[in-house]
């Protein structure tokens, strides 16, 4: 049996390689995913197939520059684990690079739920907008 913070660091790992497959299989089939700020990535995404959607629309808006890379720690208490991140992407001249907070709940081996906390939530808005607007 894996501890919480084995199997958000296993996520973290799958999603850093590309494998979808393994990040899929930490997911609950009914995961909910919380974007945060306002702008046209934000919102909340509920189960594995929304939440595969949104980050493929991240990746496409990225031009597949979107990466985590680097995790400065993962804690956990219960059933909660929190990620300390840095996150960077570029596209179309724009580049974005900022520290975040990504806090994961973890039920029966499983990522149940997903809250992201960026550095500055208006400067990460602006980009993925920008983008999506440049793109539409």
């Amino acid at each position: 049996m894996k501890n919480n913070i084995e199997i958000v660091g296993g996520f973290f790992g799958a999603i850093a390689k590309g494998d979808m497959e393994t990040a899929g299989n930490l997911l609950s089939e009914s995961v909910v995913w919380n974007q945060p700020g306002n702008g046209s990535i934000s919102g909340k995404k509920s189960g594995k197939q929304d939440v595969f959607a949104h980050l493929g629309r991240i990746m496409e808006l990225s031009q597949g520059t979107f990466a985590i890379d680097h995790v400065d720690f993962l804690s956990a208490n219960n059933e909660l684990v929190v990620a300390s991140i840095h996150f960077i992407a570029s596209a179309n001249g724009l580049n974005l690079s900022m520290k975040g907070i990504d806090l994961l709940k973890v039920e029966d081996e499983k990522i149940t739920e997903v809250w992201l906390f960026s550095e500055s939530i208006t400067e990460e808005d602006n980009f993925w907008t920008v983008l999506n607007n440049s793109n539409s």
